[in-house]
């Protein structure tokens, strides 16, 4: 009988929310960085289990786990001005980090690797805070996480 590997990783997600962005592209030049502090994680930290319950020889050795976000920008600096705005992961230690979110449609639904970011709206700010909740889906290679792991998220604005 094969052995089962019921092991749980943990990854720690602090501070969850601002961005790495390298300078914008086109008319966007001014970027700035988004206060999140509203922000609000429904769980601090994050049990990663296995893809597979037996990963082996030639199997798959993801870990996964899901989190939801309440997620409370505040963009009263920019109201009635046209933005974009980008959510960034900061580069993780060892293998990367993969995030996937949904929205309920004030922004956009995308991913993105540790180190990287994703354009997540695009258009003139109509609200001094922008409330969204996400449904963010994490995954790594499981055989690299040995200890708890910080993910700091970040949020950027590129004005023209």
């Amino acid at each position: 009988m094969a052995k089962q590997r019921a092991r749980l990783v943990r990854l720690t997600l602090r501070g969850l929310l601002a961005a790495t962005l390298l300078g914008g592209a086109g008319v966007y030049a001014n970027t700035t960085r988004v206060d999140d502090s509203g922000t609000v994680v429904n769980q601090g930290v994050v049990q990663m289990r296995w893809k597979q319950l037996v990963p082996g020889r030639g199997a798959d050795n993801t870990v996964e786990a899901g989190v939801r976000v309440a997620l409370r920008l505040n963009l009263a600096r920019w109201l009635n001005q046209p933005v974009r705005l980008y959510m960034a992961l900061t580069p993780a230690p060892g293998e990367p980090v993969y995030a996937a979110w949904r929205t309920q449609g004030r922004l956009l639904p995308g991913n993105l690797r540790s180190g990287g970011q994703a354009l997540i709206f695009e258009g003139t700010v109509n609200a001094a805070l922008l409330e969204e909740t996400l449904d963010l889906s994490l995954r790594t290679d499981g055989r690299a996480l040995t200890t708890p792991q910080n993910l700091q998220f970040y949020f950027e604005v590129d004005t023209p």
